[in-house]
């Protein structure tokens, strides 16, 4: 199978029905990945937190939704050889609007390789901003790591599409920090970002800070079937304009919310490692800046 052809067949499963046996934490591939993480203190029951709360174990990024293509605009590209280079699942903008990350799309058993950043392209039009990422996929022993760039624009984003440049017609899976609490104001670093699994078009983000507590983010495109739903929440918490669903499972806390800006776009953060006590984790989620 040709990476075209991986790459449309990652998009496929991102929105098929999974069964109901799928829709159980994979434990035995999470323990193998917290071995291999041990030194960082992730714990299983906090990457099992993320499949099995909220609907992420359906809820998984799909393909873009079609967008109408510019007058004048040529036909996008339909194969490899016509747009070179890796294509992207999804972006990241911060909150002044000008920084914008892309995330290269994973395929099971590959990484890319042979990227050559002033290769990557940016074009800016009124309309939209179209990034175009440099590189091939060769196979490689660690698939959870993540590609990506971050591109510097010389005006806010604004209400602009983003769009891969081989595939314009359509806007991949977009987030904005300003839907998302402000870490580095609460002293938490951010650790270099993690697919969930090996394949998995879920993006992990890890947060750390002295003292603790650890904590794991995930934002993701929300396209569940027609029978998908969220998990009932123990309780909610509002926070700014953000409505927070608060869960308490055994040996498991997780926060997870919609976008203000996009309802397609759901976050979940959980804490790493020991959990805290149920009113300790509500005290930290209101302790954060949400703004």
């Amino acid at each position: 199978m040709s990476d075209e052809e991986q790459v449309i067949d990652l998009l496929d499963r991102a929105t098929a029905s999974v069964p109901a046996a799928l829709l159980e934490a994979p434990h035995a591939a999470i323990r193998r990945r917290v071995r291999r993480r041990r030194a960082a203190g992730w714990t299983a029951a906090a990457a099992a937190a993320l499949l099995i709360i909220a609907g992420f174990a359906v809820a998984r990024p799909g393909p873009a939704a079609q967008m109408p293509a510019a007058p004048g605009a040529a036909p996008a590209a339909t194969s490899a050889q016509e747009a070179p280079g890796v294509p992207w699942l999804g972006a990241r903008i911060d909150r002044t609007g000008t920084r914008l990350t892309v995330y290269a799309v994973p395929l099971l058993g590959k990484c890319v390789a042979e990227r050559d950043p002033n290769r990557d392209d940016l074009v800016l039009d009124d309309d939209r901003v179209t990034v175009q990422l440099d590189g091939i996929y060769t196979g490689c022993a660690d698939d959870t790591q993540v590609t990506s760039r971050t591109f510097t624009l010389p005006q806010a984003l604004g209400d602009r599409f983003v769009v891969d440049g081989r595939s314009p017609r359509g806007q991949p899976f977009l987030f904005s920090d300003k839907d998302v609490p402000d870490f580095a104001a609460g002293g938490w670093s951010e650790q270099k970002a993690v697919w969930l699994n090996s394949g998995a078009a879920v993006l992990q983000l890890y947060l750390t800070r002295p003292g603790g507590p650890d904590l794991i983010f995930t934002p993701a495109r929300w396209q569940p079937e027609p029978d998908g739903r969220v998990a009932t929440p123990d309780h909610t918490l509002t926070l700014g304009d953000l409505q927070i669903d608060v869960y308490n499972r055994p040996g498991q806390q997780a926060a997870g919310w919609f976008s203000s800006h996009n309802s397609d776009v759901r976050f979940m953060l959980t804490v790493a490692g020991n959990p805290l006590e149920k009113d300790a984790f509500d005290a930290l989620l209101r302790g954060m800046t949400w703004a």
